[in-house]
């Protein structure tokens, strides 16, 4: 994505930055002065490039949770085949709770 414009718009008791793209496209961030102690028009930008950036590497370090369902089997097929031939075979179960009363004298 690259940036052709940012704007700053300050708030009562925060700061807007607004990234946009030259197709139009934006995200904004909003900077709360009560959670970013310091925070000025000035360095308003350069903190909120890096709590995007800060975001961006989080979302990559979870990147299973963004993966396709096809390339989830295809990865639990490797694990299997790794694994194989083995004493106990890999199993994928979910768990469950009974809905038993144990108060119902039953």
């Amino acid at each position: 994505m690259a940036i052709t414009d940012v704007t700053v718009h300050p708030k009562e008791g925060s700061f807007v930055v607004i990234f946009t793209q030259q197709s139009g496209n934006s995200i904004s961030v909003t900077l709360y002065a009560a959670a970013s102690p310091g925070l000025t028009n000035d360095n308003a930008i350069t903190r909120a490039r890096a709590l995007l950036a800060t975001t961006l590497q989080s979302s990559q370090a979870d990147g299973a949770r963004g993966k396709d369902a096809a390339l989830l089997e295809e990865e639990l097929e490797e694990g299997l085949e790794d694994t194989f031939p083995a004493s106990d075979p890999v199993s994928v179960t979910g768990s469950s709770i009974s809905g038993h009363d144990p108060k119902a004298g039953h």
